[in-house]
């Protein structure tokens, strides 16, 4: 029982850590912001039951690396006219050490 509350609790924690991320990644767009809620939302949900330890790591793992994405590989980009767009480069974009990313610490 220990166990479980302890995948619960990193659970609620990787759940919390993408929501963050994924308002600063989509902030401004309503569709993405919707979209990618419901959607981290539902990925956390079928896997709520998980039990097997490998399996809960491989999990947490992605989370980590999806947050990490949002944070640092995903530019919003507005469309400005006939084929161009503005992008929002933010120094989170390029300001990651490959050393700190999920998996390499």
């Amino acid at each position: 029982k220990e166990e479980r509350t302890m995948a619960a609790w990193r659970a609620q924690g990787a759940f919390r850590n993408l929501m963050r991320a994924r308002a600063a990644a989509f902030k401004g767009d309503v569709e993405m912001l919707v979209q990618s809620r419901i959607a981290v939302r539902e990925e956390f949900l079928k896997n709520a039951g998980e039990k097997d330890e490998v399996k809960l790591k491989e999990m947490f793992l992605g989370a980590e690396e999806a947050e990490d994405m949002l944070k640092h590989q995903i530019v919003q980009g507005v469309r400005q006219g006939d084929g161009e767009y503005s992008l929002n480069v933010e120094k989170r974009h390029t300001s990651m050490d490959p050393n700190t990313a999920p998996g390499n610490r």
